[in-house]
């Protein structure tokens, strides 16, 4: 039988630019109803950037509805996060966190120690062995800025989620009885447009793209001139256009042809990783004024439904208290996963951490021994003073040798850690290396060129036989081009390098009205190297 949820209040907060927006909830065993949806504007004199100024501006605005919640939560818009998706070798959750700080530390563009790094298990892959693991890291300094803003604003900040996984339990929650495949969420800022890609209902993709919107109420009347409905176009700017008014809103088209923009770079840069992928749906948020346009643009132009984020069947609404909340899918998201504590979610204030071996023990012990310990030091007090002096030398050598012991114990499962990551990214490929190797012995474009690159990482509990291959497709002016290039390629050598290549040519297929008359595909194997130790030993003396 699940434990009854003690019954509390929440209070979730998110801003762009121009609007503060609050949410105040309360969860109970009964679900989650929301009592208060604020959208607040932020004023010019204003700086959200300035704790002291921006924190007043909450709290004045709490203080007008009367909310005497103390405890809040905020959410890390995308672009003051480093995300990235790892793939992990399936190991303990108590193992994880030590494993994703490894990892991350690699990726990082400043020390691991100077920021707040937190993370969810995404799918499975590779039959279980392994699993996609969501990585985000915020630097200290953005997150001391957050804390001083709610110290103004005389609020407790319990919880510091990231914005586009509040959005995906949003959308999730919105979708729950028939979840597509794949779902694009866009999320229409007046500045930036934060925009990520859900596979099965786990966070897989997310990017923010600057575009700035026009100001104005009147934008939906002023824009949507043209009462023809977009034809599919090859290029965003010519939907764009057939779709507003360009001579009399130039800001609005600008702006639509930004977004239409955006949202083609974000498919084409999730499918880097996904290929092939097809959007299933698409939901929009945001009350810029501009959505219901890009609604009816990206329907148009990728043949899918799209909608607009309206919470109402989530809470029970009606769907026209649901239309007002258009832009407040992050801040429902954050008071859902509040919610949910059967899930892990981010939390920059509260990392998940690598258990101690003593900490494990002590949330093993059953209660009563404790209890039964308590009344146990209880009754020796009286004796225990006559000795104290030799117990309190005795005491502080039994710490130090425990604290010893949990060294030895941490060290251990450090090294067990390093290990598994070791095995785990032996045979892996750093493509960015492997392509610049590849590319040093390609001859100039005059001779060869290139019309596509496909890699193939080695599996997880791959044969020792089976390679890591990069297949390249070519055209050539010369017919022995391509075996000149496959010699370079078996006499590549570097010092820097962890690999050396094995490679073949496919058939060759000739074409005289073609400037580059010779096609044939380039099949490189990439083989791992021992590097000489000795070498190396008395290069470094």
């Amino acid at each position: 039988m699940a434990a009854r949820r003690r019954k509390r209040k929440v209070l979730a907060i998110d801003w762009d630019t121009r609007t503060l927006r609050i949410a105040h909830a309360l969860v109970s065993n009964r679900g989650v109803k929301i009592d208060r949806l604020l959208n607040v504007s932020i004023p010019a004199s204003v700086d959200p950037h300035d704790p002291q100024q921006f924190g007043a501006h909450i709290r004045q605005a709490l203080d007008q509805e009367g909310i005497t919640t103390k405890h809040a939560a905020v959410d890390i818009p995308r672009d003051q996060v480093v995300l990235n998706t790892l793939k992990l070798p399936s190991a303990a959750s108590e193992e994880l966190p030590g494993m994703v700080k490894i990892q991350i530390a690699k990726e990082l563009p400043f020390p691991v120690i100077d920021a707040a790094v937190d993370y969810t298990v995404g799918l499975p892959i590779d039959g279980g062995a392994s699993s996609e693991v969501l990585v985000a890291a915020i630097r200290c300094e953005v997150l001391s800025q957050y804390e001083a803003i709610f110290a103004a604003a005389d609020l407790k900040l319990e919880r510091v989620g990231l914005r586009p996984y509040a959005n995906k339990v949003a959308v999730c929650e919105l979708l729950q009885h028939a979840m597509p495949h794949r779902v694009l969420f866009i999320d229409v800022r007046p500045t930036f447009m934060e925009i990520s890609v859900l596979r099965q209902g786990s966070l897989v993709f997310s990017r923010a793209a600057s575009v700035v919107m026009p100001e104005g109420k009147d934008l939906m009347g002023a824009c949507a001139t043209n009462d023809q409905p977009v034809p599919p176009a090859n290029n965003a700017t010519d939907a764009t256009l057939k779709f507003t008014d360009a001579e009399t809103e130039p800001g609005c088209a600008s702006a639509m042809v930004a977004l239409l923009m955006e949202v083609t770079r974000s498919i084409e840069a999730y499918r880097a990783s996904d290929a092939g992928a097809e959007i299933d749906h698409v939901v929009i948020a945001g009350d810029t004024g501009m959505e219901s346009l890009l609604s009816d643009a990206i329907q148009a132009r990728l043949h899918v439904t799209t909608e607009m984020y309206n919470p109402a069947r989530t809470f029970g609404w009606e769907p026209d208290e649901g239309a007002h909340a258009a832009a407040f899918a992050a801040v429902m998201g954050l008071i859902l996963s509040d919610a949910n504590d059967d899930e892990l979610h981010f939390d920059f204030l509260h990392p998940k951490k690598t258990e101690s071996a003593a900490r494990k023990r002590l949330k093993k012990a059953p209660l009563i021994a404790a209890a039964t310990l308590l009344f146990a030091v209880a009754g020796i007090v009286g004796i225990a003073k006559s000795t104290e002096p030799g117990r309190t030398k005795l005491a502080e050598l039994d710490k130090r040798i425990d604290e010893l012991k949990e060294n030895s114990r941490d060290n251990k499962s450090f090294l067990k850690i390093h290990s598994l990551l070791n095995e785990f990214d032996q045979d892996q490929c750093v493509w960015v290396d492997v392509l610049v190797d590849v590319m040093s012995v390609f001859p100039t474009n005059e001779e060869m060129i290139f019309d596509r690159i496909d890699l193939k990482q080695l599996k997880v509990g791959a044969k020792a036989d089976e390679h890591a291959q990069v297949v390249i497709k070519t055209r050539c002016k010369k017919r022995a081009t391509p075996t000149e290039l496959i010699k370079n390629l078996h006499a590549f050598k570097s010092e820097d390098s962890a690999w050396r290549f094995r490679a073949s040519m496919g058939s060759q297929t000739p074409s005289m009205k073609d400037s580059y008359p010779y096609s044939q595909d380039i099949q490189i194997k990439i083989l791992p190297v021992k590097k000489d130790v000795k070498k190396s030993r008395k290069g470094v003396s």
